[in-house]
């Protein structure tokens, strides 16, 4: 009995440690909510981005539903610093941008497009006649 209760607890434990490691920092629903905000003179992410990261306006635009956290704050980071160039992401969150992003910011928005289903290598198979 004592080492089946042992190793439930050792198994939860563990499970625990996995899922604290993979989770992204940020606060979901706060990074949804600034996702869709639109500040004074600037634009929202989701007027590019559609559909929570999984659509998008154009087909330069990235889709980034489902992407890792830490490659989006990574490149989140470099546009608002200038190290990463795009006109249309730099115009917004680059230095002198409309729509600046706190670190706070990018760790929610970060874990709110990480947490959508990606729509990215979704294959249909062909119909038959």
């Amino acid at each position: 009995m004592r080492l089946t209760t042992l190793a439930t607890a050792s198994l939860a434990l563990f499970a625990s440690t996995v899922l604290a490691v993979g989770a992204p920092k940020g606060d979901i629903t706060a990074g949804k909510q600034r996702f869709e905000a639109t500040p004074e003179g600037g634009q929202s992410c989701a007027s590019c981005h559609l559909e929570g990261g999984a659509k998008s306006i154009d087909g330069n635009t990235p889709l980034l539903a489902g992407q890792y956290a830490d490659y989006l704050e990574k490149a989140l980071k470099d546009y608002r610093s200038g190290a990463r160039v795009n006109v249309l992401m730099n115009a917004q969150i680059g230095p002198d941008g409309t729509n600046p992003l706190t670190d706070a910011d990018i760790q929610n928005i970060t874990a709110y497009l990480a947490s959508q289903r990606s729509s990215l290598h979704i294959y249909e198979s062909a119909k038959s006649d």
